[in-house]
């Protein structure tokens, strides 16, 4: 079985309702050439990235930090 195949397998296997207002919005933001489960696969990831940089921001706002050499002699390395 080729990958492409594979992937059309994984993509065949699942399946997600979605109201209709749901699958118009979905669609306006799909990119031409890519599928609904691709656009998906972007919205994710993008959802991540963001959680990602919120969490440096709190952490950076509000964390206390360590020099590398500091946290080296603590961690006898």
């Amino acid at each position: 079985m080729t990958a492409h195949t594979q992937k059309q397998a994984q993509v065949a296997s699942k399946r997600v309702a979605l109201t209709p207002d749901t699958w118009v919005a979905l669609s306006n933001i799909k990119e031409p050439g890519k599928t609904l489960g691709d656009t998906v696969a972007d919205l994710i990831a993008e959802h991540q990235r963001r959680t990602l940089e919120m969490d440096l921001d709190e952490i950076s706002k509000n964390g206390t930090f360590t020099s590398w050499e500091e946290a080296k002699r603590e961690l006898k390395l």
